[in-house]
Parts: C-alpha cells; structure tokens; sequence
C-alpha cells in the first residue's frame, strides 16, 4: 500500500459511517454521502473524517466519486473517543418545531441520551410526525458530524412521564429544573451520571412535581430567570457538562 498522503487534518470533512473500515480498506458510503460529497465540493484524493456515533473516528481520504456513490479508503486505523461526562436530558413534549432545535443544540453540546416524555400539560400530544424518531436521528447526526461530537445521543420516543423517570438509571444524580427554585445545581456532581428533566411551555404541574418528588428529582434552578422549554433544555445540559467536569 502507497504511504499516507499528509493531510491538513484542521480542514478535514467529517462523515457518518455506520461500520468504520480498518486501514488500507475501502468502504463505500453510499447516496447520502454523495450528497453531502457534492455540497462540501468534495473530490478524489480529499481526506475525510469517518465517525460512527459510537467514539470511534478514523482517517480516510476520497478514492470515488458519482452520483449516488462516495468510496473512501482508510488512511489509518480507528480511534476510540471515550465519554468524558454522560448527561441525559427528559424533555417534556413541547409545540411547534421546538423540539428539532432542542435535540439539534443539545447534541452539539454532547447530551448522551434525551428521552421524551409526556407530562400533564404537554399541548404537542397529537402531533406525531413531529416526534417520529427516524428524522429526529437525522437531526441528530447532522449536529453531532457539524460539532465534531464523537457519540451520538441515544433517542426514546415519547413515553408517559412516569415510566420515563422510571428508566432512569439509580445511581444518576437526579434534577428537574423548577421555575422559581432556590436550588442550583451543585458546583461539581459525583455520579456516573446526570439525569435533567425539563418541563413543556406550561411547566411540570402539581401532579407532575409529586412524581418527581417520589422519583427522587430535586427540583432545581437554572438561574433567576423564568426560561422557555428550548432555552432551558439547552442551558441545563450546558451547566450539566460543566458540573460533571466536561466543560464545551
């Protein structure tokens, strides 16, 4: 095999691939790619970096390309990009598109897992495309491939919130972000992991609060200030990373 051509590794694009090929070897990654090959103006000899959404990336550079069809070869073997902090985000359906903005800037940040839930009062029930997974993921990938996120979060569709709070694991720190709450987030957490339940636009209702109470969630602060749905989802992951030792 020909020596590895050097690459500005700075500039290099990144693109999603659900295997990652072992050095030397080539993988064809099919018509998505190509698209995104055609918008990047991509051509042959380029480097791309592969990821799979699972900490794994590799080097690989362009060896093809055509309509429907991008193959690359991999120019080293993959790396493993282990999970500095877990933080998983409970979010209360919310209206409107709000919740595509939600799951696109929390993945950015690095959020590992966001579970939907539907709390009492949830307006956003009936609309089910709207949280239909499969374009969700989409979403998802194209954040986590634009912000150089090695792992994708994991996605559940929308479940009552009781079951929810139920699946969340038991030795998570646990905190549901309450409007007019005394309690901030501790300045560091020592957990495994942080687990953050935000409310839809009405907020988390007596019934709601009740649960969260037997759940073992402490309500909590995000500040002074009363935040909407998408910007509290965004802040409480943000502050999340932060206490667990993962500054972005």
């Amino acid at each position: 095999m020909k020596e590895a051509p050097e690459f500005d590794t700075a500039s290099t694009r990144r693109l999603f691939a659900v295997e990652l090929p072992a050095l030397g070897s080539e993988l064809e990654l099919g018509n998505e790619a190509a698209q995104h090959a055609r918008v990047l103006r991509l051509a042959v000899g380029d480097p791309l970096r592969l990821f799979d959404g699972r900490g794994h990336t590799a080097l690989a550079s362009v060896v093809h390309t055509g309509k429907g069809s991008l193959r690359c070869i991999a120019r080293e073997a993959p790396r493993f990009e282990p999970r500095v902090a877990s933080v998983g985000l409970v979010q209360c359906l919310p209206k409107a598109g709000k919740l595509d903005d939600i799951v696109r800037m929390t993945t950015e940040l690095g959020v590992s897992e966001i579970a939907l839930a539907v709390s009492e009062y949830c307006v956003a029930r009936g609309n089910r495309d709207e949280h239909k997974l499969e374009r969700l993921e989409r979403i998802a990938l194209e954040a986590c491939r634009q912000s150089e996120q090695a792992w994708l979060p994991v996605l559940h569709g929308p479940r009552p919130l009781a079951e929810v709070l139920a699946s969340v694991p038991r030795d998570a720190y646990r905190a549901a972000c309450v409007e007019r709450s005394a309690m901030p987030l501790p300045r560091s957490v020592d957990a495994p992991a942080l687990w953050l339940v935000i409310g839809p636009e009405g907020g988390l209702s007596p019934a709601d609060r009740d649960l969260l109470t037997r759940e073992n969630f402490l309500s909590t602060a995000l500040g002074r200030s009363i935040l909407r749905t998408e910007t509290a989802a965004v802040v409480g992951v943000a502050l999340a990373l932060e206490r667990l030792g993962r500054p972005r």
